[in-house]
């Protein structure tokens, strides 16, 4: 199980944004197994809720002040999803508005508040790196120059900062491919192998750094917990793989005898248009930091943490 430095108060409420996705519902899940209370922001109010949803609204600038007065942690998972309509320059705009106008929008409520959270945790991704190669990236690794997904990550970490001049601590985590049978990237990658194909994406030599969706989930909670983690973590496995070879393993994890081929960059890049750097692009990146913490991997290698999300259904 992973290192937890200590256990939660009774009842420590934690408010997360974003609570319905992916990730936040398997965190709520997973925080609530441990004894916190979660409650989630929402555009709807649902206070009947197994995770009552309180209602904020950015383009109003609005929070229920009810929300914020019961955190004892928050949790920002709040964005669009870069995965969907092309990346025109109205869709680049609402995926970094809705990034650094959600942040602004809590630095801004939580300023007014007699009582702070102990700590903000916000989601950040290794978009922020750029393409990479085969070089090894750690925390340590600058920012890329070029790039819209690089843009994106850096203009959403400095509006997280203004969080951490409240005196609240403030910890970035920088996700990874998050792997799930559920929703995310991986059921689109498996759902050729129905067809007993598996493709790779170009010369498939571009890195991607993953993460089980239960390590991810764990990773946050580590960072509520631990008072000491502050400033940036990436939150990948340590052992990234090329597309290539991530294909080649799903495959096995599968039980598939499958043909693998190439679907090749020209056509990526007529189909999915500049967004196909979401898949084309990678970096081989290391949880430096992480490690440093101790903490304690359940799914660190690519077909073992596979074969766990597709016996179990995550």
């Amino acid at each position: 199980m992973p290192f937890h430095t200590q256990t939660p108060q009774i009842m420590n409420t934690v408010l997360i944004t974003g609570g319905t996705g992916l990730v936040g519902m398997r965190l709520s899940q997973m925080l609530h197994d441990k004894g916190y209370r979660v409650i989630h922001l929402s555009r709807k109010e649902q206070l009947q809720a197994k995770f009552p949803a309180y209602r904020w609204d950015i383009d109003e600038g609005f929070i229920d002040p009810a929300a914020l007065d019961q955190a004892d942690h928050i949790v920002h998972l709040a964005g669009a999803s870069i995965i969907g309509p092309r990346w025109t320059k109205h869709r680049k705009k609402v995926i970094i508005d809705s990034r650094v106008n959600s942040l602004k929008l809590l630095a801004q409520q939580l300023k007014t508040l007699d009582k702070l959270p102990q700590s903000f945790i916000a989601a950040s991704a290794v978009g922020y790196y750029g393409n990479t190669g085969d070089k090894v990236i750690t925390e340590q690794s600058p920012p890329s120059q070029t790039g819209f997904l690089s843009e994106t990550c850096v203009r959403w970490e400095i509006a997280a900062d203004d969080i951490a001049t409240m005196n609240i601590r403030l910890v970035k985590l920088r996700i990874g491919i998050v792997l799930s049978t559920i929703d995310g990237a991986l059921p689109k990658m498996m759902m050729s192998f129905k067809a007993n194909v598996g493709t790779w994406f170009g010369n498939g030599q571009q890195y991607y750094p993953w993460i089980h969706i239960d390590d991810l989930a764990s990773m946050f909670i580590q960072a509520i917990e631990n008072k000491d983690m502050r400033d940036v973590y990436n939150a990948t496995a340590p052992n990234p793989v090329t597309n290539k070879d991530f294909i080649k393993i799903l495959s096995k994890a599968l039980d598939k005898k499958s043909l693998l081929i190439a679907t090749p960059s020209p056509v990526l890049r007529l189909a999915m248009g500049e967004m196909a750097d979401t898949i084309l692009h990678g970096n081989r990146v290391i949880p430096e930091r992480m490690l440093a913490e101790n903490f304690q991997f359940q799914h660190p290698n690519l077909e073992e943490a596979l074969r766990d999300l597709i016996l179990n259904k995550k």
